[in-house]
This record gives structure tokens, C-alpha cells and sequence, in this order.
């Protein structure tokens, strides 16, 4: 994948949560692709994914901000590690900041690139 790739996926991510559209950001996965957000159980499938997708911007998920740190090619795999921000809104309107960093596995089948395995957690403490 190029620069240019990783920064199309970034910017679909981007866009999927300002749009609040969990279809969107699902068609990013291959239909056989693993979700693995934290403190929920895997997602598995595209529609899992959605559906997971759904229950973060319901929880108040309303921007996200990537930033790739190292990329690296193996054959039909890119790797890709960074750090993520999230803004989330609380029940009462304010808006906080999540800051964490994810592991992301992009595959080539066919001809086409997307998501297999995706994996991210906070820099932060749960909350007590």
C-alpha cells in the first residue's frame, strides 16, 4: 500500500464517523474481518463490524483523528501501527478526548485492499 492508500483508509474513517454511518465505516472490512475494540468481545464479519460500529457512535463516538506511525509491506499485507484520538460526547453535551494507539492488518485479495484485523485500546485508565 502507499501513502496515499493508508491516507484514503484514514480519511474513510474520518468521514464514516462524522457521517455517524456504521455502513460506511464497515465496507472498509473485508467481509470476513475482525473487530477488536476494547473491553468488548471480537466482532467477526462485516455485519458484526457494523454493528459495532453502531454501538460506538451511539455511545457518543463523533470524530476520530489517525495518525500512521509505521507502515510496513509483507507480500498481500500492509501493517499499519498508530495513535488514534477520539472525541466522544458525554451525556451532558461536553466533549472529551480518548487518545490511544491501534494495530491494523490491511490484505490484498483480488486485487482489492481492505481491512482483516483491527485492534485499538486508550492510553488511559478505564474509568473507576
Amino acid at each position: 500500500m502507499t501513502v496515499a492508500d493508508i491516507n484514503a483508509v484514514v480519511q474513510a474513517f474520518r468521514d464514516g464517523v462524522a457521517n455517524q454511518d456504521a455502513e460506511a465505516l464497515s465496507r472498509i472490512y473485508h467481509e470476513d474481518a475482525r473487530f477488536l475494540p476494547p473491553n468488548m468481545a471480537p466482532f467477526e464479519g462485516r455485519p458484526a463490524i457494523r454493528q459495532a460500529f453502531q454501538q460506538l457512535l451511539d455511545m457518543g463516538v463523533r470524530s476520530v483523528d489517525l495518525e500512521p506511525i509505521d507502515v510496513r509491506e509483507a507480500a498481500d499485507l500492509t501493517i499499519e501501527y498508530g495513535r488514534y484520538t477520539l472525541g466522544l460526547e458525554t451525556g451532558d453535551g461536553q466533549t472529551v478526548s480518548d487518545v490511544g494507539k491501534y494495530l491494523v492488518v490491511h490484505e490484498t485479495r483480488d486485487g482489492t485492499t481492505r481491512i482483516s484485523y483491527d485492534i485499538f485500546n486508550s492510553n488511559s485508565p478505564p474509568p473507576g
